[in-house]
């Protein structure tokens, strides 16, 4: 008889577990392994929905087992990989079914299907925090005043304005605030009426303007660029006393005297008494000062102190004084130092924290006298195929860039093979000599596959790709006919997510003339895949600015039927 270690471990016990994952993680670990494991999974009552970047086929598989009522965190996208998103979940579940909402998430979200939910979220009464992650700006927001957490990403440099509406009984409660460059109003709005604010995240623009230090002065400027005066910052801080963590982001422009550590030494002892971390990043933009009088302000027993660790360090290639290890640099040139020891307050003992923070590594040139290991890496991007394989350890890698046309793709294929077992996504981002002379094994560890130059590259037209990429889910290249996409589209059969840039331009003499728009009817009447499937079981979305771009989301033949919905930006 056939038995599963899971069997033996009690209901508890795998609650527990899952609450460490997605349920969306879940139904696609666990689901149909056994009757047992069906039964925990389809009674456990705290959902955690996720769908940000999933394949289709795990979009469908999660709402198909999905009870509304359950769900306490709900993560919307209409990013590339899942166009229309957001308008087929709630075709199928209205949002004021999620009674039990606790925190809901909006990526990219257009501004009808955010006002649709913003205007329900009265009927969620447990609903605590609000996370939006907006191409552009929503013009209101219905904020419950539970509300204790409230944050908003943006991609750009787009500012959180003041015609975006949040009225005084809507901040009582906020604990928790994250603005990417929010306007000097709705700063001032914010810190007034959020007595119980004491965590913040911002991003702005900080600023002297030709000796701005009053409101009275700086409100000309403020109509036309959100930039805030120290005097103002100080001010708008002074109304959060209970804040705890701080983390900023800023831009410092003109002869500002931010970058001081006896100025905020002096503010947060007066002002902000309670505050126990605080995180920096000053990007210091026409302010010229020597490199140890800057560093200098912060060697001091305040910053330094045990039960602060207020470390800094600062970069002059790129004029960044930031706090370390939280805003030190995720990536790198390898022919870089992450920061010269003398550039920093950092214990000499704790030097290494500068390469294990390094995640990103860009390797452009060989160094034989390697003092150093960075032991973090799991992006590679090869400007040089000649890689010190002592510097890093290949089997961590699961992204690869490759940048470079020094060397033929066999070369980078038998790198993979040979040591690279966890690589799971591949950029070829040249303009590379795509034949491969040796008999073509699979990788079937690749499931995300970049082609950017694909289009350009001196290729075999005959060339099956999907021969040696048999299990790719995400692709992006760039193709050069609206046909050459739709033989993409039918070769790999197991791709879900697809984005197709469409070269309008004759590089390698395969196209003379200006490719016909493609429509959704036309991929519909132009590939066997989609022709076939059922209802046809897929989303899209057309750009044409300054390319003409197919974003595709594909589900299974075998699913259920779901009505189609798709939104476009071009009419053909």
């Amino acid at each position: 008889m056939s038995w599963f270690m899971f069997d033996y471990l009690p209901v508890e016990m795998l609650r527990a577990i899952f609450e460490y994952l997605w349920t969306n993680e879940i139904l696609n670990s666990f689901l149909n392994i056994n009757d047992y494991l069906n039964s925990v999974i389809l009674n456990y009552n705290e959902s955690f929905i996720n769908f940000n970047s999933i394949l289709r086929p795990l979009f469908d598989l999660t709402c198909d087992h999905l009870r509304p009522d359950q769900v306490i965190k709900l993560v919307l996208s209409n990013s590339n990989d899942t166009p229309g998103q957001s308008q087929l979940f709630l075709s199928r579940f209205p949002i004021e079914q999620f009674i039990n909402l606790r925190a809901i998430t909006l990526i990219e979200i257009d501004d009808d299907d955010a006002q649709s939910i913003f205007t329900n979220l009265d009927q969620m009464k447990y609903l605590t925090c609000i996370e939006i992650n907006p191409q552009f700006h929503y013009t209101h927001l219905n904020i419950k005043p539970q509300l204790t957490r409230f944050i908003v990403k943006y991609n750009n440099v787009i500012y959180f304005e003041n015609q975006t509406f949040i009225s005084q009984n809507q901040l009582l409660q906020l604990r928790h605030l994250s603005l990417t460059y929010c306007s000097y109003f709705q700063l001032e709005h914010i810190f007034r009426y959020a007595p119980m604010l004491t965590s913040l995240n911002i991003s702005i623009i900080f600023a002297t303007h030709n000796g701005v230090n009053s409101f009275a002065d700086c409100i000309d400027c403020i109509h036309s660029d959100p930039i805030i005066s120290r005097v103002h910052l100080e001010r708008f801080l002074s109304h959060i006393p209970r804040l705890r963590r701080l983390e900023l982001i800023v831009n410092c422009e003109g002869n500002s005297n931010l970058a001081y550590g006896d100025r905020w030494k002096i503010f947060i002892v007066e002002r902000l008494p309670l505050l126990r971390i605080f995180n920096f990043k000053f990007h210091l933009e026409h302010i010229y000062h020597d490199k140890q009088t800057i560093l200098s302000h912060f060697r001091n027993s305040f910053w330094l102190d045990k039960n602060r660790n207020w470390f800094v360090a600062y970069n002059p290639r790129r004029s960044l004084l930031f706090t370390v290890p939280y805003f030190a640099p995720r990536s790198i040139l390898y022919s870089e130092t992450p920061i010269l020891h003398h550039l920093t307050t950092l214990p000499i003992e704790q030097y290494s924290i500068f390469y294990n923070m390094i995640t990103e590594l860009t390797f452009d040139s060989i160094n034989e006298e390697l003092s150093y290991r960075y032991t973090n890496v799991d992006k590679l991007i090869l400007l040089n195929h000649k890689i010190n394989k002592t510097l890093i350890d290949l089997s961590r890698i699961q992204c690869l860039c490759v940048n470079l046309s020094s060397c033929s793709f066999d070369t980078i294929i038998q790198l993979i093979r040979r040591s690279m077992p966890n690589l799971n996504q591949l950029s070829l981002n040249s303009k590379l000599s795509l034949t491969c002379s040796t008999p073509i094994i699979p990788l079937e560890q690749i499931c995300i596959l970049h082609m950017p130059f694909f289009a350009y590259s001196l290729t075999d037209d005959n060339f099956n790709w999907s021969r040696i990429f048999l299990c790719v889910k995400r692709l992006l290249m760039t193709v050069n006919s609206c046909h050459e996409m739709a033989l993409l589209i039918d070769r790999f059969e197991n791709m879900s997510c697809a984005s197709f840039n469409i070269n309008n331009c004759c590089i390698n003499g395969r196209r003379n003339l200006r490719e016909r728009r493609v429509t959704r009817q036309w991929i519909i009447e132009n590939t066997r895949r989609l022709a076939t499937m059922d209802n046809n079981n897929f989303t899209c979305r057309f750009e044409d600015t300054n390319i003409f771009t197919v974003h595709l989301w594909i589900g299974k033949n075998d699913q259920q039927q779901i009505k189609v919905c798709y939104c476009s930006t071009f009419y053909s």
